[in-house]
């Protein structure tokens, strides 16, 4: 995208937050970009007395501004994160933290009043409907209800016009197109009263009479329809029964280490809100927590889970700096949680596949409680079939969104952390995996697609069918298509057994 000529003006539009649909001239030759503790964004003059919640600062450069990130602040500029200076386009995005506040800039002709394009307004609405976190249909609803508000309150006033014109169009074809319809219904209605008429005469000339005999084999034939529909929900159900006891919630963080002297990583200090980090010192070592799910394959403790469960830091963007400056992840501390069993049970990762996002954890300790061993299904599941998705979608959060408002409260008084928050849930008995049904809906060499709801914190969990078995391990959601996830077929979970257990 290139700069437009000198003497332009530079406006920064509020894409979501509090301050949504805010529009804000620069001028100055400095400004600098503000967030508080709500997430308020502020562009406001540089106050050297007051630097609390600077992230970025906004400097003249000719005909547009250069965007300065503040050490150690996560600002990203159309999906690339930003570190030290950067020389700002008309309409680039702005992120202030991943998946934080989101700013628009454009370069205007002086005195022109910002008034939003179609464009602006379709490119700005897609934007902040990304930003939302919720699944395909939810971010459509956000970005239809963005686009209609911009469209009515943000654009130029013959725009509107335009607009409301077109709408009265449509609702007047839609209107006749409604009359059209009721007719060409009364019409239908008429015909099939004619037809019942002709099919009465019929019927009392016993050209058309159905026996006593058929009657019977169809009234036959719905019951035991129904009987069938009837043992399939009823199946499902049984399923869940057998086998939540052996659906483990996985708990865990990790940090990072120098490769040479083996020394963790630590913070350091804290300088005007800014974390500091170093392998040197004795400051509190650097932790960053998560959740999965696992559940047992083996009376042996072995556990079956995700690739990115057992290795968090694969696909967490929190690592990404720390890997790239050469430090190496490792494991601080992780355990599973099992429904009914008020003990937290330590694990280590044992192996992970090379070819598939599937690993083996082993368990330590003897459990209180008797478990089932799950195991696979020796067949390929077919569309149409219908599944069991078990394990802890959005981890504590979802776990914590299932108990008493009393528990809460009470954990909220208490300041409980990460560790003693799941320490007191599993105390309670609030350790229960949630069960989510569904279609398959293709079937390829390497995945199985299906539409049962699930969330992060739900990968590693069990694709059941109804009689129990694992046809797959729940890996992934699709977040193009709506209602749609991924498991790793069965096929590639027995290689990884037997890989491991011919190792050993």
């Amino acid at each position: 995208m290139r700069l437009v000529s000198p003497d332009l003006t530079a406006v920064i539009r509020h894409l979501s937050g509090r301050r949504r649909g805010q529009v804000e001239t620069v001028a100055d030759k400095t400004r600098e970009i503000t967030v508080d503790d709500d997430a308020d964004v502020r562009i406001r003059t540089p106050d050297p007395e007051d630097g609390a919640g600077c992230i970025a600062r906004l400097h003249s450069a000719g005909p547009t501004y250069e965007l300065e990130v503040v050490p150690d602040r996560d600002v990203w500029v159309n999906g690339e994160r930003v570190a030290g200076n950067r020389l700002l386009c008309s309409g680039d995005l702005i992120e202030l933290g991943h998946g934080g506040p989101l700013l628009r800039f454009r370069l205007y002709p002086p005195g022109e009043v910002p008034r939003k394009s179609l464009a602006e307004v379709f490119s700005d609405s897609v934007d902040g409907a990304k930003s939302d976190g919720r699944t395909g249909i939810g971010r459509t609803g956000t970005f239809i209800a963005r686009f209609s508000h911009d469209l009515v309150t943000q654009t130029s006033t013959w725009f509107r016009v335009w607009v409301m014109t077109l709408i009265t169009v449509l609702v007047i074809s839609v209107a006749l197109l409604a009359v059209r319809y009721i007719q060409l219904e009364r019409h239908v209605f008429s015909e099939a009263v004619r037809i019942d008429s002709i099919a009465e005469v019929l019927r009392k000339t016993g050209a058309d009479a159905i026996g006593k005999e058929e009657l019977a084999e169809v009234r036959n034939l719905l019951e035991l329809r129904l009987e069938t529909l009837e043992a399939r929900e009823e199946e499902l159900p049984r399923t869940l029964a057998m086998t939540e006891s052996s659906i483990a919630f996985v708990q865990g963080s990790y940090g990072f280490s120098d490769p040479e002297s083996g020394k963790p990583l630590r913070y350091s200090e804290e300088a005007e809100g800014v974390y500091l980090f170093s392998v040197e010192g004795e400051g509190e070592l650097v932790e960053l927590p998560f959740t999965g799910t696992a559940f047992v394959i083996g009376k042996e403790g072995l556990l079956m889970t995700n690739k990115h469960v057992a290795e968090p830091w694969l696909e967490d963007e929190r690592s990404q700096v720390p890997v790239e400056l050469g430090l190496m992840p490792e494991h601080r501390r992780m355990r599973v949680f099992y429904p009914g069993d008020s003990k937290p049970y330590p694990v280590e990762h044992l192996v992970s596949s090379d070819h598939a996002d599937l690993a083996l954890l082993k368990m330590s300790g003897e459990l209180g409680l008797e478990v089932v061993v799950l195991g696979f299904a020796a067949t390929v599941p077919r569309p149409g079939d219908e599944i069991l998705v078990v394990g802890y979608p959005l981890g504590i959060r979802g776990i914590l969104a299932r108990v008493g408002g009393g528990f809460i409260e009470q954990a909220s008084r208490d300041d409980a952390g990460f560790w003693e928050l799941v320490d007191r849930l599993a105390q309670n008995g609030h350790i229960r995996p949630l069960a989510s049904r569904g279609i398959v809906s293709q079937v390829s060499d390497d995945y199985v697609v299906y539409d049962a709801e699930t969330a992060t914190g739900g990968s590693g969990g069990p694709v059941l069918d109804s009689s129990g078995s694992v046809i797959a391990v729940n890996t992934a959601v699709v977040g193009e298509f709506g209602g749609s996830n991924l498991g790793v077929l069965s096929s590639f979970a027995l290689r990884l057994i037997d890989r491991y257990r011919q190792g050993k």
